[in-house]
């Protein structure tokens, strides 16, 4: 079958590997479509900050969804989410959650398992989804309704981690929210802030087509930070106060440091974008003006709430798929989604 593996950095190959065959408590998935993510590309150019690839490479990807082909022994599907069923059989289409805990740790037996000290991962520990078949435990999965395409169902995933965010930033009705970075995670977050009851949602993107979908899914600050002072606009909008919520999700070090500006004391900042290098910042405000700086990392039981909202169309993944590839064309796929310009999200589909 055709796969796309990982050797180290910038180093990554379109190849021909066997079929996998489900271990004991897994299923054997057909990829029917895959998003390429943020974190893809930070896979295939600094890699290394995650560990070095086997001799035999890692296949990238993890946000998909498939066609369940076969069944390990003993491949269990426990009823995780109120609104999603549970029975999952050959021929079902899933989603996954692609971290893998132990299940054993101090943070896994807290039921804090995103955390898990020694948490694997698809398309980074292990085999992805940037190939036409994929392993994984059966417990990760959830079924996809069927009211939700191939590609929409590619951005169950995002979404999930969105989710995350969120409940991690304890948005009260009535704050208001800053977004920095409008790429397919941060305006998940930034309709979900309005969904949860901001009262304002500023989105901060110097891209201009990200920032024409934002404000046609409802955002009404847009600031272009290549032309406009985020930190101004902000102030002029909250009577000099600042944001209560900030959500960082661009990753980069300048942005970082502008998150921490724009928020309001006592407010919170939530750090959602993963710099590849150490980031500096000014800590004074934090300290003085007791700010929380809040981690958030994968999913944790969100899934379901992800599923029900793609589902019933409250957040629009459709119209951030800007380009779809065949999987064999992954390469030249990841280039175009890591120049940015008019790609949002890509997706690869098989071949």
């Amino acid at each position: 079958m055709l796969a796309i593996k990982w050797y180290g950095n910038d180093d990554a190959r379109v190849t021909e590997v066997p079929r996998p065959a489900p271990g004991p408590g897994e299923v054997l998935v057909r990829v029917l479509a895959t998003g390429v993510c943020g974190t893809d590309l930070h896979v295939l150019s600094h890699g290394d900050w995650i560990g070095k690839a086997p001799a035999s490479g890692v296949t990238m990807g993890h946000e998909f969804v498939g066609e369940v082909v076969e069944m390990g022994t003993d491949a269990v599907f426990a009823q995780k989410y109120p609104h999603v069923a549970a029975h999952v059989e050959v021929g079902t289409r899933v989603c996954a959650e692609p971290h893998i805990p132990c299940g054993n740790c101090y943070w896994c037996l807290r039921g804090e398992s995103n955390t898990c000290v020694d948490i694997g991962h698809l398309g980074v520990t292990r085999d992805g989804s940037f190939a036409e078949y994929l392993t994984i435990p059966a417990e990760r999965c959830s079924p996809v309704p069927d009211s939700v395409s191939d590609l929409a169902a590619t951005g169950i995933e995002p979404v999930a981690c969105a989710v995350r965010a969120l409940h991690r930033s304890r948005l009260a009705i009535g704050e208001t929210v800053v977004v920095i970075g409008a790429g397919p995670m941060g305006q998940h977050v930034a309709r979900l802030a309005t969904l949860s009851g901001a009262s304002a949602v500023i989105v901060s993107e110097p891209n201009e087509r990200r920032r024409a979908i934002a404000s046609a899914n409802g955002i009404e600050h847009l600031v272009d930070p290549a032309s406009e002072d985020l930190v101004a606009t902000v102030r002029d909008l909250t009577n000099g106060i600042g944001a209560d919520v900030t959500f960082e999700v661009a990753g980069l070090d300048a942005t970082v440091q502008q998150a921490i500006d724009v928020t309001r004391q006592g407010g919170r900042v939530v750090q959602v974008g993963v710099p590849t290098a150490a980031v500096t910042v000014d800590i004074r405000k934090v300290i003085i003006g007791e700010l929380e700086i809040i981690g958030e990392h994968a999913t944790q039981w969100d899934f379901g709430t992800a599923i029900d909202l793609v589902a019933r169309r409250r957040v629009d993944v459709d119209s951030l798929v800007t380009h779809t590839f065949a999987l064999d064309q992954a390469l030249e796929a990841m280039a175009h989604a890591g120049e940015g310009g008019e790609a949002v999200k890509v997706v690869l589909t098989p071949p």
